[in-house]
């Protein structure tokens, strides 16, 4: 048995062509088949098991016959916002031109050395009045200290009620793994969800 067709819960994992009826069972064979017929393969379709491609299946036959609807696949759920903190990441050096005072005046500053020498031109005083210095301006910036943490559900949809589900595809192996049973309680504490497990 080839154990690299299989994660580790031991789950088959398909692809799935659009628009066409072939499935594989490896990355390999599915990249293969999409450079050989001119496919693009990041639109390949993948399910983590057997279970999820068969349960989408069905879903759709449900939403053919008209007792769901708006069914979607890989719909994400944020549980915790990503946190940020002000961070200095440098120092900008500037530039400031000014003009040297003169006995009635106070001194002037610019931007720029063309304004210093249009503000003399104007009032007569020479260009040699015009000097400048520079110094440092911090730089800031928002930094991501922690991502964000998102729930992605195998499948949500409406049922004929109109009542939104958000389905899960779960061996029972799966549904005991300490990350999805967070995952679990935040989109109920969250978002007030309970998630459908099948």
């Amino acid at each position: 048995m080839n154990m690299r067709r299989f994660n580790k819960f031991g789950n088959n994992k398909v692809y799935v062509v659009p628009g066409s009826d072939h499935h594989f069972r490896t990355e390999h064979d599915a990249r293969y088949y999409c450079e050989i017929n001119g496919v693009d393969f990041s639109s390949v379709e993948k399910y983590d098991s057997t279970k999820e491609f068969r349960r989408w299946q069905e879903l759709r036959a449900l939403e053919l016959a008209g007792e769901i609807s708006e069914l979607r696949r890989q719909v994400e759920f944020e549980l915790i916002p990503a946190k940020y903190e002000r961070a200095h990441i440098r120092d900008k050096v500037m530039r400031l031109w000014f003009v040297m005072p003169g006995r009635d005046t106070s001194r002037q500053t610019f931007p720029t050395r063309r304004k210093a020498e249009a503000y003399c031109k104007e009032n007569g005083l020479p260009y040699r009045t015009v000097d400048s210095v520079t110094y440092a301006e911090p730089v800031y910036k928002d930094v991501c200290i922690e991502q964000n943490a998102v729930y992605t559900a195998d499948f949500v949809y409406k049922d004929g009620n109109g009542t939104e589900i958000v389905e899960d595809t779960k061996s029972e192996a799966t549904r005991k793994e300490p990350d999805y049973v967070l995952r679990r309680k935040l989109m109920l504490h969250v978002h007030g969800i309970r998630i459908k497990e099948t």
